[in-house]
Parts: C-alpha cells; sequence; structure tokens
C-alpha cells in the first residue's frame, strides 16, 4: 500500500470515528454531541430530537440532524426581537413657507403615534422648532397626549404667519434658516433614554448656515455642520430628513441655490445627515404636491429602524 492510500485511509477513519464518537456522558448539549448520531445522555432522545440540542439545531426541538450550520452570509440591518423604547422628536421648520408642512404634521401625527404604539408601548414624542433660532417646545418633555401634541403643532402651524424667530422673536428676514442648531438643540437637550431606537424627524424647505454666519442680520449661528453630525452619530439619532432637493423657492428675500446639501446631498466633502445616521431623505416638493404621504413616510421610517442595530 502507498504512504498516500495509507494516508486517505487514516483521515477518512477519523471522520467517521469523530461522527460516531459519543460525547460527554450524561450530556447532550454540544454541538459536538448533538450532531455524532448517538443519544449521549440515554434519554431515547436523538441529536435534534432533544431539547437540549435545540441551540445548534435549524428546525429547534424535534428537527432534523443538525448537521453542518446553515452559512446564510452576514446578516444585514436585522431585527433585534426586543421591546426597546422609541423615542421619537420632531424637528420642524416654522417660518412662513412651512405653514402647510406644519398643518399636514398635525393631521398625520395621530397615525404616526398609533403606529408607533403598535411596534411598543412605550414610546415617547418631542418637538423642537426653529426658524433663524430654535427652541425645544416645553424643554423637549416628552407629551402626555396625542391631543396635547396636535394642539402644540397647531399653535407652531399658525406661528409660521409671524415672521419671527421662535426664541428671540427676531424678524426673519433671509431664506437661510438655522437647521444645524435646532438639531443641535434636539439630540443635546431631548431626554433620549438608554437603549431605545431614537429618531429624528426633520422638516425644512431652506437651507442652513454654520458658525460663525449670521441670519437675518441678527443671529450667529452656533455650531457647525460637523459637530451636528458628530452628536447625531454618538448618541446613535437616526435622522429622517423632509427637505428639498436642488435649488430652494423663492421666499421673499430670493432664493437659496442649493438647499439639498447636508440632506439630499453631502456637505462639501462630508456625507449627508440622514447618510450619516442610518437614516432617510424624502422630497419635500413630493410632500407638496400630494405624490409622497408624509405621516405614512414617517412611520415606515419608524417601522423599519425600531430595534434595528445603528
Amino acid at each position: 500500500m502507498s504512504k498516500r492510500s495509507a494516508l486517505v485511509i487514516t483521515v477518512v477513519a477519523s471522520i467517521l470515528g469523530a461522527c460516531t464518537s459519543r460525547g460527554t456522558p450524561g450530556r447532550e448539549a454540544t454541538f459536538a454531541e448533538c450532531t455524532n448520531g448517538v443519544d449521549d445522555d440515554d434519554d431515547g432522545l436523538l441529536d435534534c430530537a432533544d431539547t437540549t440540542c435545540g441551540a445548534h439545531c435549524e428546525g429547534g426541538n424535534g428537527g432534523g440532524d443538525a448537521s453542518v450550520p446553515r452559512d446564510s452570509g452576514p446578516r444585514v440591518d436585522a431585527r433585534i426581537t426586543c421591546d426597546a423604547p422609541l423615542d421619537v422628536v420632531f424637528v420642524i421648520d416654522v417660518s412662513t413657507s412651512m405653514r402647510e408642512e406644519a398643518e399636514r404634521l398635525r393631521t398625520g401625527v395621530e397615525s404616526i403615534w398609533n403606529a408607533a404604539q403598535d411596534l411598543t408601548s412605550n414610546t415617547q414624542f418631542g418637538l423642537v422648532v426653529f426658524v433663524d433660532d430654535a427652541v425645544a417646545v416645553n424643554g423637549c418633555s416628552p407629551f402626555a397626549s396625542i391631543a396635547s401634541l396636535q394642539s402644540e403643532l397647531m399653535r407652531w402651524r399658525d406661528f409660521c404667519a409671524s415672521n419671527r424667530s421662535p426664541s428671540s422673536d427676531l424678524q426673519n428676514t433671509d431664506c437661510t434658516e438655522n437647521s444645524l442648531d435646532a438639531l443641535h438643540l434636539a439630540a443635546t437637550t431631548c431626554p433620549w433614554r438608554a437603549g431605545a431606537t431614537r429618531v429624528i424627524v426633520h422638516v425644512t424647505d431652506d437651507t442652513f448656515a454654520e458658525r460663525p454666519q449670521r441670519l437675518s442680520d441678527a443671529v450667529t449661528v452656533q455650531h457647525t455642520y460637523a459637530e451636528v453630525a458628530s452628536e447625531l452619530v454618538t448618541r446613535e439619532l437616526r435622522v429622517g430628513a423632509f427637505a428639498v432637493p436642488g435649488a430652494g423657492e423663492p421666499c421673499g428675500a430670493g432664493s437659496s441655490p442649493d438647499v439639498g446639501r447636508g440632506f439630499h446631498a453631502p456637505f462639501g466633502a462630508m456625507p449627508s445627515l440622514p447618510m450619516q445616521t442610518r437614516g432617510r431623505a424624502y422630497d419635500l416638493r413630493a410632500v407638496r404636491s400630494g405624490s409622497l404621504d408624509m405621516a405614512a413616510s414617517i412611520t415606515e421610517l419608524l417601522a423599519d429602524e425600531y430595534c434595528t442595530l445603528f
């Protein structure tokens, strides 16, 4: 017999021996013990028929032989079975052109609230509003009821007609709004809970500026894009942004050349906020035309992101 033949026989014999060898006497729990075709614990249940082998068997207790674990490739955005809290904060532009969006949110928030409650009863909603400066409504404390949130959204819908900023009460005289300070305020002020799926719904129809630029020649922006992105990512806050791609609409003081940057497109060399935070960007023009339902889109976002890894 050649050395090659002897080697093959030795290897085959080793494999067969491993497949029929007994595990630890009185136990049938490890992968080897649950795949060797032997009733190691002498309870009359072989391999995957034994309850102690469930972790190694595709079909669970009572299934077939575990054999080799199936390789289904990497798990992408795999949902975790959980009852984690769900924290949602609306960050809404309340400048004069945003009345329609505030009203859409007010009328649709009941369906959003109910859909979130279907995911988990441990849900909370907060609100931040902004023009050239920003306000965390009620300190961003969670709303106790749908009615209280609807009432607050109605108040800010009506505020849109004032053409003023919510904190300083200064008149708004330019197109650019202060999304960055509003998002930073939401990230650092709102009571995000440990272990919660955290979502910011941001709605604006114009662009933003960075520190140290001044808005309406009166309000100095406090933060940069990079600083805000860092806060959002560090706190695992997913941003669903309803914004306008491309050039902005006339605002009474001209129009902005690119209002989609940072939302639909990169901001300089940095990816958009939705991309950095595993969120999504929605076309606000589609909402205004009626081809995109804002409430349904938010509901879908919450359902898709709930209990998934950031």
